[in-house]
């Protein structure tokens, strides 16, 4: 149900299973999936209830400081589970600083055990996270050989390509950037991820001085970019400066009027 984006049908079939599961692990579990699909519903504050339910059960079943060390793989992954939901609630949040040592510390703390195969998607998973926050932070420098990394992986590909591709970006090396950013929108990018690769790509253009693809693609990113977007891109001034450039002084004209009026 939660794949087809039925999330409340979901969360009380959830509900449902909790009730009638006996096995604490298995409960435990149960209410990570809601707390994932409560999450996604943006209810964040009875997501991290849910979480903490799990974690008492957890608590109760094996001495925190004895897990890692344990040979119950299955409640390994799930205080695994745990500790990556509260850090993916505070990355949707916004609180991406938050996030980000939440991950870093996942990393360090269960490093010898996320090297193992039975734990490489969690693995991954944080990964990718912890590149995409980077970058979102301005820190390429940083985010660049995770990213790197992280090509290889199974999921996230699309957001994957695009960070890397506005890494590239940010360090101008304009030739890399172009295919990462061209790669993601050819798998697919949400609209708010769409909108930013045609105005990373414009850029790109316009540096490479191919002025026409640049306009191109400004207005690819004009078409569905939202209005604070715009002002930040500074959308309509990229256009008037590119349609003067082409000697379109009409169409530059009219992008000036929309640059003063936005």
């Amino acid at each position: 149900m939660r794949e087809d984006g039925k999330l409340r049908e979901a969360i009380d079939e959830f509900y449902r299973i909790a009730e009638d599961t006996e096995d604490p692990v298995d409960k435990a579990g149960v209410l990570l999936n809601v707390a994932a699909t409560l999450q996604a519903l943006g209810q964040y504050d009875q997501a991290r209830e849910q979480l903490s339910t799990a974690r008492s059960i957890v608590a109760l079943l094996l001495d925190d400081s004895n897990i890692e060390s344990s040979c119950d793989e299955q409640l390994l992954q799930l205080k695994v589970g745990l500790a990556f939901e509260d850090a993916d609630i505070l990355n949707f949040e916004g609180k991406d600083e938050e996030a980000l040592a939440q991950f870093d510390s996942m990393l360090k703390k269960y490093e010898q055990r996320l090297k193992e195969p039975e734990f490489r998607t969690k693995y991954e998973m944080i990964q990718a996270h912890r590149g995409i926050i980077l970058a979102c932070l301005g820190r390429c420098r940083e985010a660049l050989p995770i990213l790197e990394e992280a090509e290889s992986f199974e999921g996230h590909k699309a957001e994957i390509y695009f960070y890397l591709g506005h890494c590239y970006v940010t360090n101008r090396d304009y030739s890399k950037g172009a295919d990462k950013l061209l790669e993601a929108l050819r798998i697919g990018l949400y609209q708010r991820l769409a909108y930013r690769a045609h105005c990373e790509l414009g850029i790109v253009y316009f540096r490479l001085k191919d002025y026409a693809q640049a306009k191109l693609e400004f207005e690819k990113c004009a078409e569905t970019a939202d209005k604070e977007y715009m002002q930040q891109a500074q959308i309509w001034k990229w256009l008037e400066n590119t349609s003067r450039v082409l000697g379109l002084k009409d169409e530059a004209d009219r992008y000036s009027k929309l640059t003063m009026s936005s």
